[in-house]
């Protein structure tokens, strides 16, 4: 399978540069039906970052848990 580059319309940026700072990208990505590390490159290319001391509590355990190993029971 070959990879495609996802073209956003001038209306699907403007829904990123709005959302992104305070959303979840798994959410915006949804909306947008594209997966979130999509989002994530979208918005890193657009020179967006996230809030500051913007985090999602409804996915941090997930994200700490499941890649960066800690937290993990013994």
């Amino acid at each position: 399978m070959r990879f495609q580059k996802i073209i956003f319309t001038e209306e699907q940026k403007a829904y990123i540069r709005e959302h992104y700072p305070t959303e979840c990208a798994s959410d915006i990505a949804d909306v947008l039906k594209v997966s979130p590390p999509i989002v994530i490159k979208a918005a890193k290319e657009m020179g967006l970052e996230k809030a500051k001391g913007w985090c999602s509590q409804k996915y941090y355990g997930r994200y700490v848990n499941n890649y960066s190993g800690k937290g993990k029971a013994a």
